[in-house]
């Protein structure tokens, strides 16, 4: 399984699924983890149905990158 970085920027709600830093970009993101690609696209389906066009702070993305880590890494105990 590939796990890439996962990196969020509250100011600019701009999110990055990455193998590389966030050092030499403009934007400055905050490092949340490590997801597969499938992961990241879950966590982003399920904040799109949460908070829809608004915004989402810091706190919440981190809450909820927890909350989709938690559930995949159990699901992968049950197969």
């Amino acid at each position: 399984m590939k796990f890439s970085k996962v990196y969020f920027d509250e100011n600019n709600q701009k999110v990055r699924w990455t193998q590389t830093t966030t050092d030499d970009m403009d934007v400055t993101y905050d490092y949340v983890g490590k997801m597969t690609r499938v992961e990241f696209d879950l966590l982003i389906e399920i904040l799109w149905e949460i908070f829809e066009n608004e915004d989402i702070p810091l706190k919440d993305f981190m809450k909820h990158y927890k909350e989709i880590r938690s559930f995949c890494d159990r699901l992968k105990t049950m197969i």
